[in-house]
């Protein structure tokens, strides 16, 4: 490649401002705005008020609700920093941690990891619940509280989750310095939900789709964070709005805009028009989550492009694990890789399952096939833009 073409580009200015404020990590900074959820805040504020009002004697558990594109983990997120940033004001001390339960898919690893946040090891050998006893009596030795969020909680199992929830009552609630925000979409929650955890949520947050004139109010504040002057235009911008609203997904929206930027960038291109709108949207699928893909192993993706490549081969709505085997072993093959055995593919499976990447089902026994069969569809994408994918981000010769 010529390396004429870097300095083409970087010479060139760039239509971004900004690029990270269209990034899904953003959280508006001081001198920024989060548009259209203060009611939310308000609420978020009052629940954890007690923790200013008792200097941290206070354990309360919240479920955040709705479905995706809304804003849940950018809204939770700058409550988060505001509040805290209120609570230190006045000398107490709250420490706020993240957690996707994408990358920490069990109780045990964001036990381990809040010890070592919070600069306390536990140590090989400890259980669970030793590790967690301990962290509440660290927290009670420096007079601390500790608010975690729990971000696509329904990625933990519903032990694990009530495990969690259970904090104040198994160590005294007047002891317990230890808060949890959880966000999940609603069907993604009640597969996980029982009597028991419910019994222990104290608050339960429902987030509604921003209407059109919120939507265009956010798509311009965004905009103007993100793009120097003039480079799009309202009336474009108009046309990325209609877009989700008839989506009801505010994040293809800002997807569509940093997409439109990059390919203006590349281009060499000073300002983003109706056609580069338009090729962006065909891009980009609402409902697929390049986040839960990316934090897979790569075994498991593997497994799921041998899924979606099942699907196109077949042309079928469902595919069946020995099928996708065979192809993950050619895939395999192709990557200079060694396949695992049929015993972990099949652990793969229920992985990607579990982050409902798939969806399987088990058939009955028949006459015809004894035992049960499981199919397998995809959830979130079509089968080709799901190869595609894989094809651009697996690297293979």
């Amino acid at each position: 490649m010529d390396e004429d073409i870097f300095e083409k580009i970087l010479r060139t200015e760039s239509v971004f401002k900004d690029q990270a404020t269209l990034g899904q990590a953003w959280v508006p900074k001081k001198n920024q705005k989060l548009l259209a959820r203060d009611s939310e805040i308000k609420k978020l504020t009052a629940i954890h008020r007690p923790i200013i009002d008792t200097e941290g004697s206070y354990s309360v558990n919240t479920l955040v609700l709705g479905i995706g594109g809304i804003g849940k983990t950018l809204t939770v997120r700058f409550f988060g920093r505001r509040f805290r940033e209120a609570v230190l004001k006045r000398d107490i001390k709250l420490t706020i941690e993240y957690y996707d339960c994408l990358q920490h898919r069990t109780k045990s690893s964001i036990l381990r990891n809040i010890s070592e946040r919070l600069h306390y090891s536990a140590g090989h050998g400890y259980s669970d619940n030793e590790i967690m006893e301990q962290i509440l009596k660290e927290l009670r030795k420096r007079e601390e509280s500790l608010l975690i969020i729990l971000d696509e909680v329904h990625n933990l199992s519903s032990d694990d989750i009530l495990a969690l929830f259970n904090a104040s009552i198994g160590f005294g609630e007047a002891n317990t310095r230890f808060c949890i925000i959880a966000i999940s979409r609603p069907t993604d929650w009640y597969k996980v939900d029982n009597e028991k955890i419910s019994s222990r949520t104290q608050d339960i947050l429902r987030m509604e789709q921003y209407s059109k004139d919120e939507a265009m109010e956010i798509m311009k504040y965004r905009r103007n964070l993100a793009f120097r002057e003039g480079v799009l235009e309202d009336d474009n911008l108009e046309l990325i709005t209609d877009i989700v609203t008839e989506n009801k997904n505010m994040r293809i929206g800002i997807d569509m805009m940093r997409a439109c930027g990059i390919r203006a960038d590349e281009h060499g291109l000073s300002s983003i028009n109706s056609e580069m709108i338009l090729e962006s949207r065909n891009l980009i699928n609402p409902t697929f989550r390049a986040d839960v893909i990316d934090n897979l192993r790569l075994h498991e993706q593997v497994a799921l492009w041998s899924v979606a490549k099942s699907l196109l081969n077949s042309g079928e709505p469902y595919t069946k694990v020995e099928e996708t085997y065979e192809i993950y072993q050619m895939l395999c093959e192709d990557l200079k890789i060694k396949p695992h055995v049929s015993m972990s593919f099949r652990k793969y499976i229920r992985n990607l399952a579990d982050v409902k990447a798939i969806h399987k089902d088990y058939l009955n026994p028949t006459i015809e096939k004894k035992g049960r069969q499981l199919e397998i569809k995809l959830t979130d994408i079509s089968a080709d833009k799901l190869c595609e994918y894989f094809e651009k981000n697996i690297p293979h010769e």
